[in-house]
């Protein structure tokens, strides 16, 4: 009963030993462990990325002031067809995949489908103004490719 005794007292020393212990590492890592996510305590996180600041013409800097100009106006091109992909995801891809979802014909009273195509003919205008630019943003890169390949210099 005696060893039994002095056991336990040894077992709570070295608890109490081992919490101040924990405590200290716990204290000294608190400044790190503090700036960590957690999913089911933070309800929203922050994604911070790089960002560059470097314009593209700071980019392109060659010695060949021609090959210069050759490179920044394919890399134009290739900005304005990242933008316009863009928008076509952003703008136009869900008003055109889900124009006259939800409502079956039987539930529609008498002239909604007249007022439905009504409120979808200025998307549809721009979207028509889109596929215009569009276009022409394609015209112009199959040019510069034909001039980039036909050129003896």
């Amino acid at each position: 009963e005696i060893h039994a005794e002095v056991q336990l007292k040894n077992y709570g020393k070295f608890l109490e030993e081992y919490t101040s212990q924990l405590k200290r590492i716990e204290d000294a890592l608190d400044d790190s462990v503090g700036d960590v996510w957690d999913f089911s305590l933070d309800p929203i996180a922050l994604k911070l990325l790089p960002y560059e600041q470097s314009s593209l013409l700071e980019l392109i800097k060659t010695e060949n002031k021609v090959l210069n100009k050759v490179i920044t106006v394919y890399a134009a091109l290739c900005c304005e067809i990242k933008k316009l992909k863009y928008e076509a995801e952003t703008k136009f891809y869900n008003g055109l995949l889900f124009y006259g979802e939800g409502a079956t014909d039987s539930s529609m009273v008498e002239g909604d489908c007249q007022i439905q195509m009504g409120r979808f003919v200025s998307f549809l205008q721009e979207l028509s103004c889109f596929v215009t630019r569009c276009y022409e943003v394609v015209v112009n890169v199959v040019h510069q490719l034909a001039v980039l390949y036909t050129s003896n210099k």
